[in-house]
C-alpha cells in the first residue's frame, strides 16, 4: 500500500491511497487534526493516513470497490486516533456506533 499526501489548497490534510485491490483518498479535517487529536506535523499526519487507510483496508470487502473519498472529521471519529483506528478494524469505516 501507497499513501502519499495530496498538496491542495484548503486546511485540511488529503492522503492518496493506493492498493493493489484499487485506490482511494483520505481527507483528515483541519480541527480533528490540530485541536482533537492533536498531530504535531506533516509526519505525524502522514503516519495516522497510513494507520487509516490499513484500517480501512482491513475491513474491505474486495467484491466492491473502495469509495473515492472517505473523510475524518470531528462529528464521525472517535476522540483518539487509536480509538478511530480499532473502531474501523473492528466495525469497518461506515458503522457507527454509540
Amino acid at each position: 500500500m501507497i499513501v502519499t499526501e495530496i498538496q491542495t489548497t484548503g486546511n485540511s490534510s488529503k492522503f492518496r491511497v493506493v492498493t493493489k485491490n484499487g485506490e482511494f483518498n483520505l481527507a483528515l479535517s483541519y480541527t480533528l487534526r490540530t485541536k482533537i487529536w492533536e498531530l504535531a506535523d506533516a509526519a505525524a499526519e502522514l503516519s495516522a493516513a497510513q494507520e487509516l487507510a490499513e484500517a480501512i483496508v482491513s475491513r474491505h470487502n474486495p467484491a466492491y470497490p473502495f469509495k473515492p473519498l472517505y473523510i475524518f472529521a470531528e462529528h464521525n471519529s472517535k476522540p483518539s486516533l487509536a480509538n478511530t483506528i480499532q473502531h474501523i478494524r473492528t466495525y469497518g469505516f461506515d458503522r457507527h456506533t454509540t
